[in-house]
Formats: C-alpha cells, sequence, structure tokens
C-alpha cells in the first residue's frame, strides 16, 4: 500500500500532466501532428510516456482534431482528484503547494512556431 506522501506526490504529478496538456490543448494547432511535436518540449517528457504517445498516435490516425488531448486532460485531472480523494485533501492544496514559476515555465514549454506566429501578428 502507498503511503500518503506516495499518493500525494502522484496527486501532484497528474495535476502537472493535466496543466501541461491543457496549455498545448489550448494552442488549438491548425495540424494535429504538431501537438506531438510540441509535447517533445515537456520537461515532464510527457512523449516518452507510453500511454499518453500512443493515445494521441492512435487518435491522429482516428482523424481528431485534438489528437485525444480532451480525452487525456479528463482523464489526468480525474487521477489527481481521485488521488486528493484517497488522502482527503483538495486539489486546490495541492495547486497551490506548486510554485508559480514552475507552472509557468510548464506552460511556456507548451509553445509553437504556429503560435508565435500569431502573437507577432497581433503585436
Amino acid at each position: 500500500m502507498l503511503s500518503e506522501e506516495e499518493i500525494q506526490e502522484r496527486a501532484k504529478y497528474c495535476y502537472l500532466v493535466f496543466f501541461q496538456l491543457s496549455c498545448l490543448r489550448s494552442l488549438e494547432l491548425a495540424n494535429p501532428a504538431h501537438y506531438m511535436k510540441v509535447l517533445e518540449k515537456s520537461s515532464l517528457h510527457l512523449i516518452d510516456d507510453e500511454f499518453i504517445l500512443l493515445t494521441m498516435e492512435d487518435e491522429f490516425r482516428m482523424g481528431s482534431t485534438d489528437c485525444g488531448l480532451d480525452y487525456l486532460i479528463t482523464l489526468y485531472e480525474g487521477f489527481a482528484h481521485a488521488y486528493c480523494e484517497v488522502i482527503e485533501k483538495q486539489l486546490t492544496s495541492i495547486r497551490d503547494g506548486i510554485p508559480g514559476d514552475f507552472l509557468e515555465m510548464l506552460a511556456a514549454e507548451m509553445v509553437h512556431e504556429e503560435t508565435e506566429d500569431r502573437i507577432q501578428e497581433s503585436e
């Protein structure tokens, strides 16, 4: 059986995956294959996660416009909530314990040239 600390670490990791995948999804890339290219920049090494990669590849092959990101985001958010329920903590307390600069770094990793071009055009 996992200790409370181990469960809390898993909740935190699932929240971080949820957060970074949400940032990736917000790019709304025209070419779904680009999501996997951007994911290569993840310091969480999400592109190396076999489940995430296979899910995204399968969804891409089936013509999904987001490579299964909506599904993965919902799944990891659910995992985070489930772990929090086990240790009787609110997800907000896990989230608030993560340094803001770390979250900013994770968000900044999920940038694609297509998005950078749109930002520069609006300036």
